[in-house]
């Protein structure tokens, strides 16, 4: 990977970074707030679910920039931590924190069954 490409991957990535820290700083939606109706109160504690999975992916998200930034320092940014491959530079354009190529990340994604998310069949009921 040249020097040019490299460098615009960090440009994303730091881009990234300071997008993901300031979502995570917007905490008002987990506010526990009590309620007399039932409806009201149910709704309520769904919105402050969903804010917190938010949350969490926003967090996840943050963690994998970082990682991807450090690699960028130690000069293994682009190669997959798992098999020592190079990752695909249609890969990172797409992910540029993808710590795994694409066969690596089909392998965990069947392993841990990420096809059958409970997220997924929540959404579509």
């Amino acid at each position: 990977m040249s020097n040019g490409e490299m460098n615009r991957f960090r440009k994303v990535l730091e881009a990234r970074v300071i997008e993901l820290t300031n979502s995570t700083r917007m905490r008002e939606a987990i506010v526990i707030q009590k309620s007399a109706e039932e409806l009201e109160s149910r709704l309520q504690a769904t919105a402050r679910e969903f804010a917190m999975r938010q949350l969490q992916s926003q967090f996840a998200g943050l963690r994998e920039t970082r990682g991807a930034l450090r690699r960028i320092d130690e000069g293994t940014f682009g190669v997959c931590i798992e098999c020592d491959e190079p990752i695909s530079l249609k890969r990172l354009a797409a992910l540029p924190a993808a710590p795994l190529c694409i066969r690596c990340q089909e392998f965990v994604d069947c392993r841990c069954g990420a096809h059958s998310s409970p997220l997924v069949f929540a959404m579509a009921a």
